[in-house]
Formats: structure tokens, sequence, C-alpha cells
């Protein structure tokens, strides 16, 4: 009775046993195949989403490297208390070769100024030099001139006519024009018609 009631339950699971045996292994590997699959494909998105990731990473990060590149470098520059002194001393330095230089500027200034002045002197004692120079000259051409004058009105006309033949007319006419009319008038009347008449043209215009 036992036996064939084992052989009942065996029948019942599937007659045998075999059958239900492959059944429970064919489902095995089908779970087992589905699991493979879904852990492949999670692999797989995985690797999608951290490539996404990784991409994403690298563009931000070169973005924000361009930004930082493209925008300008503020430094601040630390001052320090030696630097200051330093500068201080520079200046310092710099100032008494101001005031140096300024010095000798105003020395050769005021210098530029005396020799100027010596200049403005001089210039005026050879102006005066000059005007005295020409006055003095003019006055030996007037005495010689008047020398000449005396000398030809104490002539008689027609020897004094002669002379003045064969002098210029420029200086004929100079004596004449400071003699008397009197005088001059005989002198010219003694001399030829053609000589006389160019006198006379030459005493009428102005000087």
């Amino acid at each position: 009775m036992a036996d064939r009631q084992a052989v009942k339950r065996t029948k019942g699971l599937g007659g045998n046993g075999y059958p239900t045996a492959r059944k429970a292994i064919r489902l095995g590997r089908k779970g087992s195949f589905f699991l493979l699959m879904l852990f492949l494909a999670a692999v797989v998105l995985g690797k999608i989403v951290l490539s996404g990731l990784y991409i994403n990473s690298r563009y931000m990060s070169g973005e924000a490297l361009a930004k930082q590149e493209e925008a300008p470098s503020v430094s601040v520059p630390l001052v320090s208390e030696k630097s200051l002194r330093e500068r201080e001393i520079e200046l310092r330095a710099k100032e008494k070769e101001l005031a140096k230089k300024k010095k000798e500027y105003l020395a050769l200034k005021e210098e530029a100024e005396a020799k100027m002045a010596e200049l403005n002197e001089l210039q005026l004692k050879l102006a005066n030099y000059a005007k005295k120079l020409a006055e003095r000259e003019k006055a030996l051409k007037d005495a010689k001139m008047a020398h000449l004058v005396s000398l030809y009105t104490a002539m008689e006309p027609a020897k004094a006519a002669a002379i003045m033949e064969k002098l210029k007319m420029e200086t004929v006419v100079k004596i004449l024009r400071n003699m008397k009319g009197k005088a001059a008038g005989k002198i010219v009347a003694m001399m030829s018609p053609e000589k006389g008449a160019r006198i006379s043209e030459e005493l009428s215009r102005e000087e």
C-alpha cells in the first residue's frame, strides 16, 4: 500500500518524477537567462548614465575654465611696510634731485638775464657810437662842402666855370646848390649852353 501511494504521489507530480524535474530545470534556466539579461541591461544603462555624467562634467569644467580664462584676472598688490619705506626713500631722493635742478635752473636763468642785460647795454652803446659817427661824417662832409663853396665863390666866374666843366654833374650841383644864387648864376652863365641847361635842370629838382 505504501508503495502504491508513493507511485501515485510520483505520478501526481508528473509521472515517474522525470518530467517535473525537467520543467524545473527549464524554468530555472529561463529565470537565470532573464536575470542575466536584466543584469546586462542594467550594466549597459549604468555605462550610458556614467558616460553622460562624465561628458557633462567635462563640458561644464571646460566651460568654467573658458569663462575663467576670459574673465580678467584682478590681482590685489600686497604692500608691505618695507616696500612703503623704500618708496618713501625713493620719493625723498627724487624731491632732493628736483630741488637741486631747480636751484641750478634759477642760477642759469639769473646768469642768462645778466648776460642779456650786458648785451642790451652793449647794443645801446654801439647804436650811440654809430649815430655819433654818422653825425661826425655828415659834419665833415658839410665842412668840406662849405670849404668848396667858399673856394668857388672867391674865384672869378669864368675860372670857376672852366673847372666845373670837368667835374661830375652831381658834385657841381651840390656846390652850386650851397652857394648863393647870385654867385651860382654868374658861374652857370660862363658855362656852355648845354652844360648850363643840364645844371639848371638838376638844380630845379628837389633833393
